[in-house]
């Protein structure tokens, strides 16, 4: 049980005092999570230096419980190598294959801003001028019933 309340009083620390939330200048790679459904996003502004994190920033459109997954993730990864990260990332994207509906959706919006992020950032260090890159995501937070 004491876990249970560790973690609850984890989910609400990040709600109320998200971490890393806001945006980063001048960003070495900037990616956009976007449920095409409802246009709920997550951009994610990543600072590179040597191949390592040393910022990472997001801010949403959607629910609390993407803000919370947002937080969460960016204190996972940052400081991390890039490809310390995708294995994070990698894990996870397989730890939503349980979760709710909305759950799986906005934890999905977060894992593709990064991708995203990711792949403008590599863009970016082979001479591509882009500003972004966006992902759609391919779980809906919507369920049929509420449809």
């Amino acid at each position: 049980m004491a876990d249970i309340e560790a973690l609850k009083d984890e989910y609400i620390d990040h709600m109320m005092n998200p971490r890393n939330y806001g945006k980063i200048e001048n960003y070495s790679g900037k990616g956009i999570g976007k449920n095409p459904n409802n246009n709920e996003l997550v951009e994610m502004y990543l600072k590179v230096t040597e191949k390592i994190l040393v910022d990472i920033k997001f801010q949403a459109i959607g629910c609390m419980s993407t803000i919370i997954t947002g937080s969460i993730f960016t204190e996972m990864v940052t400081g991390e190598t890039i490809e310390e990260a995708e294995s994070v990332m990698e894990d996870f994207i397989k730890g939503l294959d349980n979760a709710p509906p909305e759950t799986k959706a906005c934890g999905e919006m977060v894992a593709k801003s990064f991708m995203a992020a990711l792949v403008n950032f590599s863009n970016r260090e082979n001479g591509r001028d882009e500003d972004e890159y966006t992902l759609l995501i391919s779980e809906d937070c919507v369920t049929d019933e509420e449809k």
